[in-house]
């Protein structure tokens, strides 16, 4: 995924430098963007306190992307910010650990994870149609921030940040937010912004560790073929021997032969059962010798 491979102002010479310095101090990308959300948050209030129309033709909701054709909903939507104080923490949130992730990935990669996140609301609430309806909005910035800070959090979860009297690890704050949110959506009978927070949840941890190299995928096809065709193993049956008795034979699993192939042709042609058949010969060798 190159979505910035070609955007001249974002140069790979400068992937990991701030944008510009503020009294001596770096600022980053993600700082703009916070900055961004509040002003937006102003603005909204502005135009809601016109009684204008305009806000409707920029929140998404997939009767409008369908029926409508407002298609440019599925990016607008984040500018739409209600006065509300959790845009102000979160907006917080994001100019002080999004900088932290845009520092550890590169600009390019921050960009791209922002985009990602902004996008996967409307793709969400898409899906969910056929159980929630069509009408369900997507409004606000605050949800693609704080996946910002999921991200940071999967990053560094044992991080300590400071909430005035206490200090607490970055995994238990994210927790207690994610708890208290799908709480509140599960008594409001909000499905679309559960389906919105567990969602961003499971993306931000999934990009952090694609990004990260942990995840590919080549890997994933793989594991799910190998899901698909794996079959239960059978049930050994283990029989205690004393010290005296041989090693059992087994036409199929002659330790002799599997060493011979060893000499032969290196440790690395092994197959798994042949790995196991020896593995399991040592320890057997080992309880005899004790």
């Amino acid at each position: 995924m190159h979505i910035t491979e070609n955007m001249p102002w974002f140069p790979k010479s400068q992937d990991h430098l701030p944008l510009t310095w503020w009294r001596g101090q770096p600022v980053y990308l993600a700082a703009y963007l916070a900055i961004g959300a509040v002003v937006s948050m102003v603005v909204t209030s502005l135009v809601m306190a016109a009684h204008t129309p305009l806000l409707h033709y920029l929140i998404f909701t997939f009767s409008g992307l369908v029926d409508f054709g407002r298609v440019w909903t599925v990016v607008t939507y984040v500018f739409i910010n209600p006065p509300s104080i959790w845009v102000v923490i979160t907006s917080l949130m994001l100019w002080n650990w999004g900088q932290e992730v845009e520092k550890f990935f590169g600009r390019r990669v921050f960009v791209k994870m922002f985009l990602i996140f902004t996008l996967s609301q409307p793709v969400l609430l898409s899906l969910i149609v056929p159980i929630a309806g069509p009408l369900w909005p997507a409004m606000g910035v605050y949800q693609v921030e704080f996946a910002v800070f999921l991200a940071f959090v999967t990053l560094y979860p044992h991080a300590r940040i400071s909430l005035i009297l206490i200090s607490l690890e970055a995994w238990i704050i994210a927790t207690a937010f994610v708890a208290i949110d799908v709480l509140q959506c599960l008594a409001a009978h909000n499905w679309g912004g559960l389906i919105l927070i567990l969602g961003e949840t499971g993306l931000a941890y999934s990009l952090v560790r694609y990004e990260q190299g942990h995840w590919t995928i080549s890997s994933l096809f793989a594991w799910a073929k190998k899901s698909a065709s794996c079959r239960p193993e059978p049930q050994l049956r283990v029989v205690r021997r004393s010290r005296e008795d041989p090693i059992p034979s087994s036409p199929d699993m002659d330790v002799d032969s599997i060493l011979d192939k060893i000499g032969r042709h290196g440790l690395e042609s092994l197959t798994p059962e042949e790995r196991r058949t020896l593995e399991k010969a040592s320890r057997d060798l080992g309880g005899r010798g004790k």
